[in-house]
This record gives structure tokens, C-alpha cells and sequence, in this order.
């Protein structure tokens, strides 16, 4: 290995041990209301500067909280990132860098410049979970929606910790978004477990949330944690027809969006966010309860335009990576706080760790607890973000990885190998690419991002030898 190199891969060892463990102060043993939004981008609440969507209930967490204008989620696509949150564990380190599907084509495509690594479709169950965390401290878990980090039943829910799993198996996404959530024109018909006695025409994201609010109630005099990942926004696009055509007019009003059905899915999932919030204050649980909203990777897409962040789910630009992250801490997080310090998925398990007095991680943590910027304490020291997806996403087909150090951020492509750098303060578009401005700058992080890849045991793609340039 060349010397600059080993001296590379030291810095990043270092900093990644600095950033370990669930040290520090505890603060007692609150419940945690963990939810995820499946496909949500980072412009799609009032909160975050959506005009066109309407949601009431977050922007409200926000002004009861703290809201992260930097937050990013582990992945472009959403197994990895989910198994990130949930490990505390970059997906590079746990060699789960794609995401779960029964369409293998974005692993290993026919004629792609690289080979895809045969990466893991699971989290492994001696991974500790913040479920598992949290059990030492006495907490009841409930994971309650999608969970699409376990390929087949030995890796679900109650397998890695929690004590109730609603929904949740291997499925990225539902057939259909109403009772009996199938699809009457497609083969493609999976059963979603536990979910078997709805009423006709029972809209999912509600149905989650009946059973969210079911299971507080039952929990209310113990500490829970309720992770709570809807399968909404994501595809397929449906919601209430009276929400439709409330934002088909919106549409023919305001142009800066693309899908009514979408704008009904947020809708419909800030009303949902209502109720639980409802229902902690209604139970006097409120004060107890610590409330975290975020979303699993940029917005697809399919249902919604990301400006002016560049391009959206699947690719490593902005849009593909930038997610909104609420954090309301009651007599902790002064309320209405908003922060620019750049945050990742997998700062969320040794955040709720330090959080809770007798939680216990396992090693290697390669999260940051973010509680001294949520009670604004100590000085959160600035550090480098790293990424690895070396796929062909459905979306974008562009594998790759990914380095922020302070406002630069490098994008190391794969196919075509080339080297793209943005200085996010002055250019959150990614319009201007630095990379031949600044090439000492350049290859500087290129070499950071190979020695992180190096440090946490990547498992690498390789060259196709069958790969014949245009």
C-alpha cells in the first residue's frame, strides 16, 4: 500500500473511532416514535419550503423541535440507508450496499463497466439493532411498516430485537396502497403480514397508524420504542380520491410539481403523523416521548420534482441524498431550532443511545451521537461523510461513491470512471463541477474516499471483462 495511503487510512480510522459508542450522558429512559417516509425528498414539507405540499403536522414537530437542513441519508436507495439507521453502521461496513429486489439487473447488469459485489441482502442478526439497544434498558420495541433489510424470515423484525413486527418482511413496497392491498391487474399479489383483517377499501399509511397508536396505548406505563417506517410516498401512487382532486386543482394553480396522487400520499401521511402526535398528548406522553421524522433516501422521481437539488432517488447528487430530519427532544431540543451541521442515517442509533440511560450498542459504531448539537452543548466537530453504492439503481444506473469533507463533495463515478467535485455552499445544484478548477482538491478527497473504503472492509466491485465502450 502506498504511503499516503496508510497514512489515509489511519486519519479515517481514527476519526471513525472518535465517532464510536454510545457514550456520554444519559438523559433517562424516554419512549422514541422513530418515523421513516418512504421516498420523501428533502423539499417536500411546508417546513422545508414546499409551497404546494400541505403538511401541517410536521412543520409543527419542527417548531416544537429541531430541523436539520444538512441530513443525509446512508444510501441513494432505500435497504441500505435502512440498515445503516438501524445499525449505526455505514452500508459499506456491513457489506449491504444494495437494495433488497426480486430484479437482479441494478447488481449485475449485462453490460455494465463494472461487476456489482455480491453484497448481502439482510442484516446480519449479530448486528445489534436499536431494538436490541434498547432491551437491557427495559424498552418494548415495535416495528411497525416496511422493513426490506431481511431478504427472508430469519432476518425480520422479531428476529433482530424487536418484540412486535406489523407489516414488515422483505417487501420494498405494496401491491396496492387499499384493502386487501392487492392488485387485480398484476401477478404480482405478496401478502403483507399481520395485516390480513382490514375492511375494503382501508388505506395502509391509516392502517399503520391504527396500529402504532394500538400499540402506545398498550405500552404507555413501560418505555417503548415504536419504529415506525410507512411504505408511503413511495410507488405505487394512490391515496383517497378526495385528496386527488384537491391537488389536481393545486396543480392547475401552481406547475412547480408534477403528481396530485403524491401530493395526496404526503398529505395524507402529515394527517396520520397528526394523530400519533394526538395520541401522545391525549395519553400525557408527550413530554415523555421523543419524536424523530426523517425519510430513507432523496425523492423519487416518479412523484416529485427535488429543486433545486440535482436529480433525485438513485443517483448520488443532492437530490438522491439529501433528506429532511426532525428531532423534537421535549426539555431537551429548544424548540423552533434549526441546524446546518451535516448529519448522516446512521448518526440516529448512538443519538437515541446517548439518549437512554442503559442502552448498550455493540462496536464499531460508525454513527455520531448528535445529542451536543440537539441540547446545544459541546461543539460538534466537523468530520467527513462517506457513501458507497456500487450498483446500477433502477433510477439513475450510475454506480459510484461519495465523499463530503466540509462543503466539498466529491463524486467518484464508476461508469464512466470519472471524478466530479461541487462546493455545496455556493452551489447546492450541482451545476458546476470543479474537478479539473481543483484537481490537487480532486484527487486530495478520491484518496480519503479509498482508504475510508479500505478502514471498514468494503466489499469491492470489480472491472467487467466483458465491458465493451460505446
Amino acid at each position: 500500500m502506498p504511503i499516503r495511503l496508510k497514512i489515509m487510512v489511519m486519519v479515517v480510522t481514527i476519526l471513525t473511532i472518535a465517532s464510536a459508542g454510545c457514550t456520554g450522558q444519559s438523559y433517562g429512559q424516554p419512549n422514541v416514535l422513530l418515523i421513516v417516509v418512504d421516498d420523501l425528498g428533502w423539499m417536500d414539507t411546508g417546513i422545508y419550503g414546499s409551497t404546494f405540499y400541505e403538511t401541517p403536522n410536521i412543520d409543527s414537530l419542527a417548531t416544537e423541535g429541531m430541523r436539520f437542513t444538512n441530513a443525509y441519508s446512508a444510501c441513494t436507495v432505500c435497504s441500505p440507508s435502512r440498515a445503516a439507521l438501524l445499525t449505526g453502521k455505514s452500508p459499506a461496513r456491513l457489506q449491504f450496499t444494495g437494495h433488497i429486489t426480486a430484479v437482479y439487473k441494478h447488481r449485475y447488469p449485462e453490460h455494465g463497466a463494472i461487476i456489482p459485489p455480491d453484497d448481502r441482502m439482510y442484516i446480519p442478526l449479530e448486528e445489534v439493532t436499536i431494538a436490541e439497544a434498547l432491551k437491557p434498558a427495559g424498552y418494548v420495541s415495535a416495528s411497525i411498516g416496511k422493513w426490506h433489510v431481511g431478504i427472508d424470515e430469519r432476518y425480520y423484525p422479531t428476529r433482530q430485537g424487536f418484540d412486535v413486527n406489523i407489516a414488515g418482511s422483505k417487501l420494498g413496497s405494496p401491491a396496492a396502497y387499499f384493502y386487501p392491498y392487492k392488485n387485480s391487474e398484476s401477478s404480482w399479489n405478496p401478502d403483507i403480514p399481520n395485516l390480513h383483517d382490514g375492511k375494503e377499501g382501508e388505506y395502509l399509511t391509516d392502517r399503520l397508524t391504527d396500529e402504532a397508536i394500538a400499540f402506545i396505548r398498550e405500552q404507555q406505563a413501560s418505555p417503548f420504542f415504536v419504529y415506525l417506517p410507512y411504505f408511503s410516498v413511495h410507488t405505487p401512487l394512490q391515496a383517497p380520491g378526495s385528496l386527488v382532486k384537491k391537488y389536481e386543482q393545486k396543480l392547475q394553480r401552481d406547475s412547480s410539481q408534477k403528481s396530485a396522487v403524491y401530493g395526496a400520499m404526503v398529505e395524507r401521511v402529515d394527517w396520520n403523523i397528526g394523530r400519533l402526535l394526538q395520541t401522545l398528548h391525549d395519553l400525557q406522553l408527550e413530554e415523555q416521548t421523543i419524536v424523530i421524522f426523517t425519510s430513507d433516501n432523496g425523492g423519487s422521481q416518479h412523484g416529485t420534482n427535488n429543486a433545486p437539488l440535482r436529480e433525485g432517488k438513485g443517483y448520488m447528487y443532492e437530490g438522491g441524498l439529501r433528506i429532511p430530519l426532525i428531532v423534537k427532544w421535549p426539555g431537551q431540543t429548544a424548540a423552533g431550532s434549526v441546524t446546518d451541521a451535516p448529519v448522516i442515517s446512521h448518526d440516529l442509533f448512538p443519538t437515541i443511545c446517548n439518549m437512554i440511560e442503559g442502552a448498550q450498542s455493540g462496536p464499531a459504531l460508525e454513527g455520531r451521537s448528535l445529542t451536543p448539537i440537539l441540547t446545544g452543548g459541546a461543539e460538534f466537530p466537523e468530520r467527513m461523510l462517506f457513501w458507497y453504492y456500487p450498483h446500477y439503481s433502477p433510477q439513475a444506473g450510475q454506480p459510484g461513491a461519495v465523499v463530503r469533507e466540509g462543503n466539498y463533495k466529491l463524486i467518484h463515478h464508476y461508469d464512466p470512471e470519472r471524478l466530479e467535485l461541487f462546493n455545496l455552499a455556493d452551489d447546492v445544484s450541482e451545476r458546476h463541477d470543479l474537478s479539473s478548477i481543483l484537481p490537487d482538491k480532486a484527487q486530495a478527497l478520491d484518496d480519503k474516499l479509498t482508504a475510508w473504503l479500505q478502514q471498514v472492509n468494503a466489499k469491492m466491485h470489480t472491472p467487467n471483462p466483458e465491458y465493451r465502450p460505446n
